[in-house]
């Protein structure tokens, strides 16, 4: 602060009243003319930009909105056992109506299978075409058709096996259809051929 005397007319000196310096920042308290000097506002503090926003209620009131959870790694799936070139043996499998879901025993061959069941190749492999035709794996699940089957029947349509004492001519009125239908599902039968034990196709 600046201070400067001036002469009285009395012949006494005069002293000028200080003045605040107005470079200087006002301090709480009493000031020269006795009113208080209020206080300065205290500066608000300013967030680290680099913490990250947490949760909750904000400076100005307002929520902070949760920060997103970090995804999950995928667990990796279990791969599937791969099959020998000969094939897997299923585990489960539907047989067609009329049809035995039986399992290749120890040492069985392709043949002993046709043996047993009585069946045709063709048959047996339109049954089970991923069958191995060498020697199946033991414990394989095959579906045998039945007894005397000389072929698989089209798709949609099923077995019959003939009884005692029915023919092509009995079949007609038991089943009823016609002779042309029957013979159109059998094309490798003969009317002839329509004996008691025959599997035949029902059109």
């Amino acid at each position: 602060m600046t201070q400067s005397n001036s002469i009285n007319p009395s012949g006494g000196e005069l002293s000028t009243p200080s003045f605040p310096d107005l470079n200087e920042p006002a301090m709480p308290g009493i000031g020269s003319e006795g009113l208080p000097t209020p206080s300065l506002p205290a500066e608000p503090e300013l967030p680290d930009l680099n913490e990250p926003a947490m949760p909750g209620i904000g400076p100005e009131g307002l929520p902070t909105p949760s920060l997103p959870s970090t995804p999950q790694p995928s667990r990796p799936q279990p791969s599937q056992p791969s099959c020998p070139p000969s094939g897997c043996a299923p585990t489960s499998r539907l047989c067609p109506a009329g049809y035995q879901r039986l399992s290749v025993r120890s040492n069985q061959t392709f043949t002993d299978l046709l043996l047993e069941n009585n069946v045709s190749y063709s048959a047996m492999r339109a049954a089970n075409p991923a069958l191995p035709t060498s020697r199946p794996p033991a414990g394989t699940v095959y579906c045998a058709p039945p007894s005397g089957t000389r072929r698989m029947c089209t798709y949609g349509s099923r077995t019959y096996v003939m009884g005692q004492g029915e023919t092509l001519y009995s079949l007609v009125r038991t089943l009823n259809t016609t002779a042309s239908q029957l013979l159109r599902a059998n094309p490798e039968l003969a009317p002839g051929d329509f004996l008691p034990g025959r599997v035949i196709c029902l059109p």
